[in-house]
């Protein structure tokens, strides 16, 4: 089942935020766009598409720096609904978007756009990899392409929710009832997130119960090794590549941009476990044995929920510790899911894990990448 199909069978589009302070709201994407090195002057005048643009809250920052062209690619017919009220109810100048209700592999344009967007959707599948490809033939040839990645190790504090969510609310329970049982469980963990805006109902229905969750984990890695001959990485949020090179040497090297990026990620992977924790440099060979057993783990989570083998995920689990510090508050964190499994598997409710429950990766790791011109 694909997201659409899942947003579709529950008439959902579990992707909103908190827009009460539509300020707050324009600068968080501000900020985020300026670690991209999209400033507010490369979306004046520019055309520009999103893609999977859900409820079109986002779409509001783009369509308020007055691209002169905005087009909004979403199928799901619900979040078509949500784009038109979100810019019904927009009191601020913007550009008025053409919004069309059509997948991506439906879509055609006759001109290439100079900044095209696509957040939170594409995973690993070889389906959704090869549309990283259609994504640059809309782009112009000196054109933006902004996406989002997954952290495979930043994935594992969520993925381990996702296992426990099986014990909390069995599969042959109605959807309502799952969603309940399972916000009674993790709300208190939630809580913890600080400069949260997605709704805790959204966040559990997109994360603990949709079928196509196991399917987004597309890393850096990945991306670069499927189109890093067509484009390269000029930024990234969060922003941790570090280049040292001579600028005057620069227009020289730019097929070296991704193997810094690929160097600077190796080097750095660990991070992502732990978003509390301030940033470190590690052993690259380490950090990749790490994310390799962190897709192992994404793989047992999957097939436990098909076939239930609780036992191989706490065993890999415990060889994913195995490769982290033991002093690293995380450590303690993560073994906390073994014992919280043989409770629930007792029949008692999730323990306070007051270790593990404010444990939260920085999991979403956003791309911006130029097309060779």
């Amino acid at each position: 089942m694909t997201h659409l199909d899942f947003y579709q069978a529950h008439r959902i589009a579990p992707v909103s935020y908190d827009m009460s302070d539509m300020e707050a709201h324009l600068k968080r994407r501000e900020s985020l766009y300026l670690h991209l090195k999209l400033p507010p002057i490369a979306f004046r005048g520019a055309k520009v598409l999103e893609v999977a643009a859900g409820l079109g809250h986002n779409s509001l920052y783009v369509a308020h720096m007055r691209p002169s062209k905005l087009v909004l690619l979403e199928p799901n017919p619900t979040a078509v609904e949500g784009i038109h009220h979100a810019f019904a109810t927009f009191d601020k100048k913007h550009t008025f978007p053409e919004v069309v209700a059509e997948k991506l592999e439906e879509y055609i344009s006759q001109d290439p756009f100079d900044i095209v967007l696509c957040e939170n959707w594409l995973g690993t599948s070889k389906h959704e990899r090869s549309l990283l490809h259609k994504l640059l033939n809309l782009c112009s040839s000196s054109g933006h392409l902004v996406i989002t990645t997954i952290s495979p190790i930043g994935f594992v504090p969520n993925l381990l929710r996702r296992f426990l969510a099986r014990f909390i609310a069995p599969i042959s329970l109605d959807f309502q009832t799952r969603t309940s049982r399972l916000l009674k469980a993790f709300s208190p963990h939630l809580k913890t997130v600080q400069s949260m805006t997605r709704s805790h109902k959204d966040w559990v229905q997109d994360n603990l119960l949709n079928p196509a969750y196991f399917g987004i984990a597309l890393s850096l890695p990945k991306v670069i090794e499927e189109i890093g001959g067509r484009c390269y990485v000029i930024g990234t949020s969060p922003s941790f590549i570090e280049d040292w090179r001579w600028f005057k040497s620069l227009y020289r090297d730019s097929q070296k941009w991704n193997e810094l990026a690929l160097l600077q990620y190796r080097i750095k992977a660990h991070n992502f476990l732990d978003y509390r924790e301030p940033p470190t440099t590690g052993d690259p060979l380490v950090n990749q044995a790490l994310e390799e057993k962190a897709e192992a783990l994404i793989e047992a989570v999957h097939k436990d929920e098909i076939n239930p083998s609780f036992q191989n995920v706490l065993t890999l689990l415990q060889e994913f510790l195995s490769l982290l510090p033991p002093h690293l508050p995380a450590f303690a964190a993560l073994q906390e899911v073994e014992v919280a499994v043989g409770e629930l598997m007792k029949g008692k409710p999730l323990p306070p894990m007051q270790k593990f429950s404010p444990l939260f990766g920085r999991e979403t790791l956003y791309l911006s990448l130029k097309t060779y011109s």
